[in-house]
């Protein structure tokens, strides 16, 4: 039973074929393939990769507040900041604003 699980998951498929093991192989045929094979992997990119610039204001907002080092608490006092300014506002369209003048039963 392990044996077969052990071959289900398997990375074998994940690891590219050994590039420096061409000379085992031999015909015009399979040279052809792993000399393909060899250029397929010169050509692939070297190094890391570049990082994206954000685009838009909330992934520049993300970006400046929530990812890599930059993270902080920042978003959450946002946040209630937000509620509080909304919350505030809903009260006194619907009710503060009718009693500015006078206390109203």
């Amino acid at each position: 039973m392990n044996a077969i699980i052990r071959r289900a998951y398997t990375t074998k498929t994940l690891i590219p074929p050994n590039v420096a093991a061409a000379t085992r192989l031999s015909g015009s045929a399979k040279d052809g393939q792993i000399s393909q094979l060899v250029d397929f992997y010169k050509k692939l990119p070297k190094g890391a990769a570049e990082v994206a610039k954000p685009v838009g204001p909330f992934a520049r907002y993300k970006a400046a507040y929530i990812d890599g080092e930059n993270a902080s608490v920042t978003p959450l006092l946002h946040l209630i900041f937000g509620v509080f300014v909304i919350g505030y506002t809903i009260d006194y369209q619907c009710h503060l604003k009718h009693h500015k003048n006078g206390n109203h039963d």
